[in-house]
């Protein structure tokens, strides 16, 4: 039961679990700040049907995931491997199933259209481990657009939107993910050359790969400067400056100085660090 766990990334859907409820407060507050909500704001159940439909959608696509990497995975991970080493291929697909599924009904008993957004994701989820994510930059921009619809989803799960930007900040998930999406290719490279796929770390190099992922986390972490000029909070903009910025430029000394899988990894958990502290700036602006 453990590795079923597992497999389904755990902290990862803990994380999307912590960032829908931080939006669905920040979209409650009363006044600029955290002095005042009204958590009367938050739709339920519909927030909590919404939450677990995107934990269940998600886990179903990192199932399926690790079906397809079989090899990769070989290479790349070869002492974490799960998929095929641990389980089956057929209690893995049954599994995939199962939470997909759970996850769709969830999804439509939310509403018509959180359920064909969810029935969308499954499938580009299953699309972007079969073929997209080896492709030229396909795989990445599908990545990255997925987490920034967890943010959008939240505010499916709130009757008013007032001040928690979320256009704002799915944009700044879609930069940073794919920011760490380019230095994962980075980190995979020699198990995604073996199995013969073309990402632009594979065809352009590590050299461009780094400058374009160092692009996408500037401008990812610049946005926090649009939703200042929009808000004009001054703590807003202390947090944003103690929180985003020593980790964007943790983040992007330790990319220029990245020469293998492990100093990769250890950028890749950086930026993952930075997307979830970045987020919690919605609560300030």
């Amino acid at each position: 039961m453990q590795l079923f766990l597992r497999i389904t990334r755990p902290i990862n859907l803990l994380l999307t679990v912590l960032t829908q409820l931080l939006f669905y407060v920040s979209a409650s507050r009363t006044e600029s700040g955290i002095s005042g909500f009204d958590l009367s704001n938050i739709r339920l159940p519909e927030a909590i049907t919404a939450t677990l439909a995107c934990v269940f959608v998600a886990a179903g696509g990192y199932v399926i995931n690790d079906i397809f990497d079989k090899y990769t995975d070989s290479i790349n991970k070869p002492n974490t491997q799960i998929a095929h080493s641990h389980i089956n291929a057929k209690s893995l697909y049954i599994y995939y199933i199962f939470l997909s599924i759970i996850g769709l009904i969830l999804g439509f008993f939310t509403g018509l259209g959180m359920g064909i957004l969810c029935v969308a994701i499954a499938v580009l989820l299953y699309f972007y481990s079969s073929d997209f994510k080896g492709e030229y930059l396909m795989g990445n921009l599908l990545v990255s657009l997925l987490a920034g619809m967890v943010v959008y989803i939240a505010s499916r799960g709130v009757f008013e939107v007032s001040k928690a930007y979320f256009a704002e900040y799915a944009s700044i998930a879609f930069f940073i993910t794919f920011a760490r999406e380019l230095v994962k290719d980075l980190e995979d490279i020699k198990g995604d050359q073996a199995e013969g796929h073309t990402t632009f770390a594979i065809t352009m190099g590590a050299k461009y790969t780094k400058i374009l992922a160092a692009t996408m986390l500037i401008i990812g972490v610049a946005i926090l400067g649009i939703i200042y000029y929009h808000s004009k909070e001054i703590v807003f903009l202390l947090t944003s400056a103690i929180i985003a910025l020593p980790l964007m430029s943790i983040s992007l000394i330790k990319l220029r100085n990245s020469k293998n899988a492990e100093d990769y990894n250890a950028v890749s958990k950086h930026l993952k660090q930075l997307m979830f502290l970045g987020l919690l700036t919605s609560l300030f602006c």
